[in-house]
């Protein structure tokens, strides 16, 4: 049934995205900015970008961390 395999791929990507929700969080919590600020945009999540980037600014040196990984980057990121 076509129905079943769509709800289990629906399911799928559900988990998945749950997945790397908690992945996310657990960056932010570890200070990990550069692969938290990568998944953020990853995932497309805008605000949660300009959440790892207001933490960033926080740290001491914040601007100047901001700009290291602003620059490490992928280029289809940025």
């Amino acid at each position: 049934d076509v129905t079943e395999i769509e709800e289990k791929e629906a399911q799928a990507k559900e988990e998945e995205q749950i997945i790397k929700e908690q992945e996310l969080s657990n960056l932010l919590h570890e200070k990990r900015y550069l692969k938290a600020l990568g998944l953020a945009i990853s995932l497309d999540r805008p605000h949660t970008v300009l959440t790892v980037v207001k933490a960033i600014l926080k740290e001491t040196d914040g601007r100047k961390h901001l700009e290291e990984n602003i620059v490490r980057l992928r280029k289809d990121q940025k």
